[in-house]
């Protein structure tokens, strides 16, 4: 038995790991290998435990070089990971329940603090790569009220919707879990392995693919499958009418995991996803309370802030107040709605904006949907950062 075998294991027998990582190496633990074997052996009443699929892999397959094991086991180790086999102590229960027939990964290389992945209550918190204001804002507070509530937060580190979700909870010091689409020690997205390290401190970094593995289109799908497993709840903030958020959306359904989806404008392309998927029985998202309730957390509505930022607002800026939302508009658009004169509604506008509640963007204004000023920023800061 090849040392490294021990010191790889979160649980699991040391041979089991090194068979494990002697099938990946040699391609016969890839997803798709797998899942055929696997169905083969459904349709045939097989008995479908880990031990078992693995003699029929072993049974198939060509057997990899000890060198090149090593070399794995080597890359997985400075990484600090750990191997995580299905039915084995240190794999997710939660994502052991969608074994077989659901779409929980054979094995799992993690990468976390204690070699362990983060527990507790779960949600996925998915969404676009191009996310609005609105979005990447709705994104980080949720992640961060999650993470605030001891919930951990699962997504797949990808720019946007994904990386707002994982800073929130960081920024709530709770746990967070990314689900990669390629090797742990690749950087992708580029530029992001300082968020992929604070992720894996807090909670853990997970990859089906061996160190090296670039990204590739085919993994990403087969990662939301993972996403949605680790989690008892998937919500949607933004996605388009065809996007892997929606592609998880619907793995969760299929895993017997609530779904929930943040409603947005019929005029925003990226709500398309969260109203399709409402339409079709998901939950809708009308505060963001609602998604602790989803997965039975107890929240304490909090108390009124009196230094709130719309408090005392003068008539004028109040009624332009209510027109903003997360679709950009103009100073000429809100005078001809409110009456006011343009001058008027530009002195409102830079009230707002003093006060945080507004910000100019390219298309034009939108409104700040937080709930407090303090969070102002948070869309530029993870611009910077991504």
């Amino acid at each position: 038995m090849p040392g490294w075998a021990a010191a790889l294991s979160a649980g699991a027998p040391a041979d089991l790991v090194a068979r494990v990582l002697a099938l990946a190496v040699g391609g016969a633990a890839r997803a798709e290998r797998v899942r055929r074997v696997l169905a083969a052996r459904l349709e045939a009443g097989a008995p479908t435990d880990a031990d078992a699929l693995l003699r029929a892999l072993e049974d198939a397959s060509r057997r990899a070089a000890p060198p090149a094991v090593d070399a794995a086991a080597a890359a997985l180790l400075s990484l600090g990971a750990r191997v995580l086999v299905v039915g084995n102590p240190g794999y997710p229960l939660r994502l052991a329940a969608a074994w077989p027939e659901l779409g929980a990964p054979l094995w799992l290389a993690a990468r976390s603090a204690d070699g362990r992945l983060a527990d507790g209550p779960a949600v996925a918190v998915v969404g676009t790569r191009r996310p609005s204001l609105d979005g990447l804002r709705t994104a980080h507070r949720l992640g961060r009220l999650l993470a605030g509530h001891g919930v951990v937060v699962v997504s797949g580190l990808a720019r946007g919707i994904d990386q707002a979700a994982h800073r929130g909870a960081l920024d709530a010091g709770g746990a967070t879990i990314a689900v990669l689409g390629a090797g742990l020690d690749v950087d992708y997205p580029a530029g992001s392995a300082r968020l992929r390290a604070a992720v894996a401190a807090a909670g853990g970094v997970v990859s089906e693919h061996l160190p090296g593995t670039p990204p590739r289109p085919g993994h990403f799908l087969w990662r939301n499958r993972i996403i949605s497993g680790l989690a008892d709840a998937t919500v949607v903030v933004e996605g388009r009418q065809r996007s892997g958020a929606l592609q998880t959306a619907r793995l969760a359904a299929a895993q017997g995991r609530e779904v929930l989806a943040v409603p947005g404008s019929l005029s925003t392309p990226t709500s398309r996803a969260p109203l399709d998927l409402i339409r079709d029985g998901a939950r809708p998202v009308t505060r963001l309370e609602d998604v602790l309730d989803a997965v039975g957390v107890a929240w304490s509505p909090a108390a009124e802030d009196e230094d709130s930022p719309a408090r005392d607002l003068n008539p004028t800026a109040a009624a332009v107040l209510d027109l903003l939302g997360s679709v950009p508009t103009t100073a000429g658009a809100l005078a001809d709605r409110t009456g006011f004169g343009v001058g008027q509604v530009l002195a409102a506008l830079g009230e707002l904006t003093v006060r945080g509640l507004a910000e100019a963007t390219p298309g034009g204004i939108v409104r700040i949907l937080l709930s407090h000023a303090s969070d102002r920023g948070v869309t530029a800061s993870s611009r910077r950062r991504s």
